[in-house]
């Protein structure tokens, strides 16, 4: 096992790791041609929730693809450096509760909600 393909093999790979903040966008498309109907305006609701553990910008599109995939989301804005994610949502169609559960489903953790 010590030989330098395997050395070659392992520096590879950990290089790879070191990188995928950089490329991680690649696996989290884009969900901007979603289509959110606003029936009544006064039910759109923003909350910003306090996340813990997020480190990098892949992190943040994480969090932001799997509370988009909630029906009624509008806007999703994950920001790892200030540890939140500011959710506006149509509250006739998606609870408090179920977005804090998408969240905490990603491996991150709700710490609190403003």
């Amino acid at each position: 096992m010590q030989t330098k393909t395997f050395l070659g093999i392992v520096t590879v790979f950990a290089a790879l790791m070191l990188a995928f903040p950089n490329y991680a966008h690649i696996f989290y498309p884009s969900n901007d041609n979603k289509e959110v109907v606003i029936v009544n305006a006064s039910d759109i609701q923003t909350v910003t929730f306090d996340v813990k553990g997020m480190t990098c910008n892949g992190c943040a599109s994480h969090v932001e693809n799997d509370v988009n995939k909630l029906p009624g989301i509008v806007k999703v804005d994950a920001i790892y450096e200030e540890a939140t994610a500011k959710v506006e949502f149509d509250q006739t169609k998606v609870s408090l509760a179920q977005i804090e559960e998408a969240i905490n489903g990603t491996g991150y953790k709700v710490v609190g909600k403003k």
